[in-house]
C-alpha cells in the first residue's frame, strides 16, 4: 500500500487551486517501491498538472527534501514476511552474478548483511546483494530451491531479517544417446505380420524413436513411445527373397527438444524356420555297471544327427532328478560317470538311476530330443566283515542245553548291511563241542555240560563270513573273531570229607573232655564262602555224642561190666544255608568198652577203612511234550492211516488188464449153435465171424475212450453207460 508522504515529513502536501465555485485538495504518497537515501538524492522535484472539464490545466511544482533520519533500518514488508522473496535463476548463470539485491524501507548508515546458518553455495556483499557461487551451480543443483535468511545490522547493533528463496531452475542438455551404433538381429520367417523383431531403447528424456531410412520403406514399423521394432506382413524367404537382409536407421531423439537426437542402424536377417528334431541312436539307454564303476568311465556314446542341417552344432544336457544329475555327466555326445555309484548308500539306496539326454540343435527355434537312460547299479563285495568291540562273555557252570552265552554283532559296510553268517572255526571246547552258535543271529548256546572246576576259559574262534553282498555269490569276504567265554562257579559240588568213614575203639572210662575226632571236609566250589556246617543226623542214641564245629565229643559212659555198645553216628555237613546248597554225610563208629577201673582210660583206637565210597551221580532225561502237541499228532497219525488205507483199497480194487480183456473182446454171436453150422470154409467162416463182431459192437457202443490210470482204451454206451474193453 502507498505511504503518505506526511508520515514522512509529519506535515501534510497539499496541492490546492482556488476557483469561485470549489476548492480541490491532492494527496500525493511514496511508493511502495521507493527507497530514499539522502546521501544520494536529498530533494526530489514533481511538476503536478490538474485538468477540470471545460478549464483550462493548470500547473505546479512540489519540491520534497530528503532529510537523513538517524533511526533503525527497516526491511521492505515482502521480504520481511515469513514467506519471503522469490527468486529463480537459470542453473548455467554466470559465477557471483548478483541475483537478488536487499532493499530497505528505511535505510541507515554503516549497514551490514550476512546470511544466517548458511549451508548453500550462496554468499551476500556488502551492498546487500545475493550473489552465485563462485565456481556457478553444478548439475545436481537443478531444480533445488535455497532459502536465505539474511540479516540488516547497522552501527548502533539495530537490525531487521528477512527471508530470499533462490530456485535453480533446469536448463535442458543434450543427454540422448545410444549405447551401440549398430545391432545385428536374427529373426525367424513366417511368424506372422506384427511379431516383434527388437526393441532399441536410447538414454534420455521423453524419448520417441523413429526410421529415418530407408525413406520409403514398408517392411517393418517402430513404436515412437516404446522403441519396438515389428513386421508389417508375414517374412518369407520363398515369396520374398530379399527380405532375408535389411538395414534400417533407427533416431531417438526429445519429444520437447527434437534437435537433441541420436542414431543407431539395425542390420536384420531373417531366418529359415526349424522344423524338424534331432535323431539320436540309440533311443533308449540301458546299462548295468557294477557300483565301482570309476569316475568319467563311459557308459555310452550317442550318434545324433539335425536333419534340417548338417554341420548343426548339438548340445547335449542331463537332465533328471537331483541325484541322476550328480551321478551322470555328459562329455560332448558321451555319457559318463560323474560321481562313484554307491551301492551302499544307507541314505540313499539308489540302485536304478533314471534320466533323461536332452540333445538339443543350434536351428531357430531350438528343437530338442530326449533319449531315456535306465542306469542299474549292481553291488560289490568291497569290505570285509568286522569283529565286534565286546569279545569276552560269561556263562554260569550250571546253564542249560540251550542257554544263551552272548551274541557276536559283526558288521559288514555292503549292502545288505551286516548280511552275515556265523560259524566256529575252533575252540569249541572238547568232543563233543561245548557251544554251538546260530548261523545267522550270532547268538551263542550253550551246546554240552559245563564245570567250572575242570575248565574255566573257553577260547573260540568265530568265523564271519558276509552273504549276497555280490551278483557272484561265490565272490564271498570273511574274518576270524576271538570270543573268550568264561564259566562262573556256581554251587554244584558237595562238601567232601577225608576220610568219608572213621570207626574208634574206646572204652567207657575214657575221658569225655578230650575230643574224639575232627573232621576233615571241605568243598571245591570256590562260590561256597561261608564255612561248612557239621550236624548229627543220626545214630546218637541218648545223646551222647556232641559237635563242636568239625570237632566230635562225647559224654560219660556208664555200662554194665561184659556189654559192649556200638554207635554208628550220621553227620551231616552242609556247604550253605540257602539255595542251592548240597550236603555229604560222614559216618563214624564208635564202640565203647565197658571197664572196670576207676581210673578213666584215655586209649582211643581209630579204625579207618581203606576203601572209599563211590558217589555216582547219573542224569536221566525225559522228553515231556506239551498237550497241544500229543493232540496235534495224534490227529496227524490218524489221518496219515485213513490216507493210506484208501490208497490200498484203490490199488487191490483195480482190475487187471489181461484178464478183463479177454472176455470183453469175445463176441456172443460166435457162441451161437446155429451160427456154428454153417457149413462155409474155413477162412471165409473167419470173415464173417470178424464182420459179426464188428457190427454187433456198433450196435451196442456209441463212444470211445481211454482209463485215466491203466491207460488201456474202452468202448462206452452214452445211453447207457456200459463200457467195454478195447
Amino acid at each position: 500500500q502507498s505511504t503518505p508522504l506526511t508520515s514522512f515529513f509529519n506535515q501534510p502536501i497539499i496541492a490546492h487551486r482556488a476557483s469561485p465555485t470549489a476548492h480541490y485538495s491532492v494527496q500525493i504518497t511514496l511508493s511502495p517501491s521507493a527507497a530514499l537515501d539522502a546521501r544520494q538524492v536529498n530533494q526530489y522535484t514533481l511538476t503536478l498538472e490538474a485538468t477540470c472539464p471545460g478549464e483550462t490545466p493548470a500547473n505546479s511544482q512540489l519540491f520534497v527534501q530528503v532529510h537523513m533520519v538517524d533511526g533503525p533500518p527497516q526491511c521492505m514488508a515482502r521480504f520481511a514476511s515469513q514467506v519471503g522473496e522469490l527468486v529463480q535463476v537459470p542453473e548455467d548463470v554466470a559465477p557471483l552474478m548478483p541475483i537478488y539485491t536487499v532493499v530497505l524501507r528505511r535505510l541507515a548508515s554503516g549497514l551490514r548483511f550476512t546470511i544466517e546458518d548458511n549451508d548453500t553455495p550462496l554468499t551476500i556483499n556488502r551492498a546487500g546483494q545475493v550473489l552465485a557461487p563462485g565456481s556457478g551451480f553444478i548439475p545436481a543443483h537443478a531444480g533445488q530451491a535455497f532459502r536465505l535468511q539474511i540479516l540488516v545490522t547497522d552501527r548502533s547493533g539495530r537490525n531487521c531479517s528477512g527471508a530470499v528463496t533462490v530456485r535453480v531452475l533446469p536448463v535442458h542438455h543434450p543427454r540422448i544417446n545410444f549405447t551401440a551404433a549398430w545391432r545385428s538381429v536374427a529373426v525367424l520367417e513366417k511368424r506372422g505380420a506384427m511379431q516383434l523383431v527388437t526393441q532399441v531403447q536410447a538414454q534420455g528424456d521423453n524419448v520417441r524413436y523413429e526410421i529415418i531410412a530407408p525413406a520409403t520403406h514398408g517392411l517393418y514399423t517402430i513404436d515412437a513411445v516404446t522403441g519396438e521394432l515389428r513386421n508389417t506382413y508375414e517374412l518369407d524367404l520363398q515369396r520374398s527373397p530379399e527380405v532375408a537382409h535389411t538395414q534400417l536407421l533407427v533416431r531417438a531423439y526429445d519429444m520437447l527438444h527434437p534437435s537433441d537426437s541420436d542414431t543407431m542402424g539395425l542390420n536384420i536377417t531373417v531366418l529359415p524356420t526349424n522344423t524338424l528334431a534331432p535323431r539320436c541312436s540309440p533311443a533308449v539307454f540301458l546299462a548295468q555297471v557294477p557300483e565301482d564303476t570309476p569316475v568319467g568311465w563311459t557308459l555310452a556314446t550317442l550318434t545324433c544327427t539335425d536333419p534340417d542341417a548338417r554341420n548343426s552344432s548339438l548340445r547335449y544336457q542331463v537332465e533328471g532328478d537331483q541325484q541322476s544329475c550328480y551321478s551322470f555327466r555328459m562329455q560332448g555326445p558321451q555319457l559318463q560317470v560323474n560321481k562313484t555309484l554307491d551301492y551302499d548308500s544307507a541314505a540313499s539306496a539308489r540302485f536304478q538311476y533314471v534320466a533323461t539326454i536332452l540333445v538339443t540343435d543350434s536351428g531357430q527355434p531350438p528343437l530338442s530330443t530326449r533319449v531315456p537312460v535306465l542306469v542299474t547299479v549292481t553291488p560289490k563285495n568291497e569290505h570285509p566283515p568286522v569283529c565286534p568291540a565286546s569279545n569276552v562273555f560269561s556263562v554260569p557252570e550250571d546253564a542249560a542245553f540251550g542257554d544263551t552265552v552272548g551274541r557276536v554283532n559283526g558288521t559288514d559296510l555292503d549292502y545288505p548291511f551286516d548280511n552275515i553268517e556265523y560259524s566256529i572255526a575252533g575252540g569249541a571246547g572238547a568232543s563233543p563241542p561245548a557251544f554251538y552258535i546260530g548261523p545267522r543271529t550270532g547268538e551263542i548256546h550253550v551246546l554240552g555240560p559245563l564245570d567250572y572246576e575242570s575248565k574255566q576259559v573257553y577260547i573260540l574262534t568265530v568265523q564271519l563270513r558276509d552273504v549276497a553282498n555280490e551278483v557272484d555269490p561265490r565272490h564271498q569276504r570273511s574274518v576270524l573273531c576271538t570270543i573268550t567265554i568264561r564259566v562262573q562257579d556256581t554251587n554244584d559240588q558237595p562238601p567232601r570229607c577225608t576220610p568219608p568213614f572213621q570207626e574208634f575203639f574206646i572204652y567207657s572210662t575214657r575221658d569225655p573232655s578230650q575230643p574224639l575226632t575232627q573232621l576233615q571236609c571241605s568243598d571245591e566250589d570256590e562260590s561256597t564262602v561261608l564255612p561248612l556246617t557239621y550236624t548229627l543226623v543220626g545214630g546218637n542214641s541218648n545223646g551222647r555224642f556232641r559237635l563242636a564245629g568239625s570237632t566230635l565229643l562225647h559224654s560219660a559212659f556208664s555200662y554194665p561190666p561184659d556189654s559192649i555198645r556200638t554207635f554208628e553216628l550220621l553227620v551231616e555237613v552242609m556247604d550253605s544255608l540257602s539255595a542251592p546248597r548240597h550236603s555229604t554225610t560222614a559216618t563214624v563208629v564208635v564202640h565203647v568198652t565197658p571197664w572196670a577201673t576207676t581210673t578213666p582210660s584215655t586209649a582211643t583206637t581209630r579204625t579207618t577203612l581203606r576203601k572209599e565210597p563211590l558217589v555216582v551221580t547219573r542224569i536221566e532225561r525225559f522228553w515231556a511234550p506239551s498237550p497241544w502237541f500229543v493232540a496235534v499228532l495224534t490227529v496227524s497219525m490218524a489221518l496219515l492211516l485213513l490216507t493210506l488205507a484208501w490208497l490200498a483199497w484203490k490199488l487191490l480194487c483195480r482190475p487187471a488188464p489181461g484178464k478183463s480183456a479177454q472176455p470183453l473182446l469175445q463176441d456172443r454171436a460166435l457162441s451161437d449153435p446155429h451160427v456154428a453150422k454153417n457149413n462155409a470154409a474155413p477162412g471165409e467162416l473167419d470173415k464173417e465171424t470178424d464182420r459179426a463182431s464188428v457190427l454187433s459192437l456198433q450196435e451196442q457202443f456209441d463212444g470211445r475212450a481211454q482209463d485215466p490210470i491203466t491207460g488201456q482204451d474202452y468202448l462206452f454206451n452214452s445211453s447207457t453207460g456200459a463200457r467195454r474193453w478195447v
